[in-house]
């Protein structure tokens, strides 16, 4: 028996456990040992076979807790639509709901200017949320609109969405969007809104979007949990 053929061996007999249900996410990998016993292969090859699935991210080593599955994210949302963030964590069976944490009006940064199309210093409606799933957080949202498009008390008076309220107050509908994703670290006030720890990595996915007439009418910056959310881009 080769060496790779060993090792190959053990990443097979770990991703049968996980397909067939006797390895759940985030359940505990039985010991190198035990593996090594039930293939009939050296030890070495059980390290390095779990090695591979840790670079794979099938797996995950904690150094105090021992080797396990991988925790898959609960909610996966594509880079190649445009989708509000209720219907992601709807279609993934929660139900969403929304903590408002803040409504200010400001004058537009040199920043926003850019992303808004519009001129510095010319007012800007801010919101900041909290996007829930069965009322635990999941999203920090931050959206930015020009005031001449939507008012913190237009924003007010509709059902939530940041989408549905441009088109009633303004007739224009959102039709695409340009965004942006990077992860980031530790980042106080946003994490201690989500519940992050210090050492949970979050995401921020940047998104300006466009009306049909191409012009762009809102900035949100999106903060997630990286252990909630998975982004995924479908090609056909």
């Amino acid at each position: 028996m080769s060496e790779m053929n060993a090792i190959y061996r053990v990443k097979q007999y770990i991703l049968n456990m996980i397909k067939n249900g006797e390895l759940e996410n985030g359940g505990k990998l039985p010991s190198n040992l035990s593996i090594a016993r039930a293939l009939n292969v050296k030890t070495d090859d059980v390290y390095d076979g779990i090695g591979e699935l840790i670079t794979e991210q099938i797996v995950t080593d904690n150094f105090e807790e021992g080797t396990s599955v991988k925790a898959q994210p609960p909610f996966f949302y594509p880079l190649d639509k445009l989708i509000s963030i209720s219907t992601m964590i709807e279609e993934a069976g929660y139900k969403a709901g929304i903590e408002y944490l803040n409504f200010d009006e400001q004058p537009a940064t040199i920043l926003d200017a850019e992303h808004l199309g519009i001129e510095t210093k010319q007012p800007v409606t801010i919101i900041e949320r909290l996007r829930t799933a069965d009322h635990k957080p999941v999203v920090y949202c931050l959206d930015k609109i020009a005031k001449q498009y939507l008012t913190c008390l237009d924003y007010q008076k509709s059902n939530g969405s940041m989408l549905r309220a441009i088109k009633d107050a303004t007739g224009h509908e959102v039709t695409h969007a340009e965004m942006d994703l990077e992860a980031i670290s530790y980042e106080p006030h946003i994490s201690e809104v989500l519940n992050a720890s210090p050492h949970e990595g979050l995401m921020l996915l940047k998104v300006v979007h466009y009306d049909e007439n191409g012009q762009p009418i809102l900035y949100s910056l999106n903060y997630l949990k990286s252990s909630l959310v998975k982004f995924k881009v479908n090609k056909n």
